[in-house]
């Protein structure tokens, strides 16, 4: 079955960075729980730059980590994987 990759950038105010690590903190159990994996990286050399990776073998598991948007606005971008061959 092909994993499934969501991907998206987030800019964190220096006043809501608490309550934005508690969320990964929280997205990273419910991925952990539902089979899927869930990755935060923040920017080397611009603090509160941060890009979310979330990857799973379902739709359903992907969006529940990743939410309904990428952006809060937009529809979610779902990327499947390629077999190689």
């Amino acid at each position: 079955m092909a994993r499934l990759l969501v991907f998206a950038e987030r800019r964190v105010d220096l006043e809501a960075r608490p309550a934005y690590l508690a969320d990964v903190r929280a997205r990273q159990a419910t991925a952990a729980a539902s089979g899927a994996h869930f990755w935060v990286f923040e920017h080397a050399g611009e603090s509160g730059r941060f890009v979310e990776f979330t990857e799973g073998g379902s739709e359903e598991a992907v969006r529940l980590v990743a939410g309904t948007s990428g952006d809060d606005h937009a529809p979610l971008a779902l990327w499947r994987e390629v077999q190689g061959g």
